[in-house]
């Protein structure tokens, strides 16, 4: 998971920076998950990722670049 947005419209726009910004997350694609964190509505922007191997891959390149990043079950 890239972050976790109070739109959909925040999370689009996180996803056009972060993927211009890291060019190995382009080809994988994004997922918008609408959530809900204590009665507020948030919108969850995860990577599409075949593997639990590979999201631990892509988070560990995100974390040495200081870019956040959580794995999600």
């Amino acid at each position: 998971q890239l972050g976790a947005f109070p739109d959909q419209q925040g999370a689009d726009a996180a996803w056009s920076r972060l993927s211009a910004r890291f060019a190995y997350l382009a080809p994988l694609g994004k997922s918008i998950e609408r959530g809900d964190k204590n009665g507020t509505a948030v919108y969850r922007l995860r990577v599409n990722t075949g593997s639990n191997g590979q999201a631990r891959e892509i988070c560990a390149k995100l974390i040495a670049a200081r870019q956040s990043c959580y794995i999600a079950n």
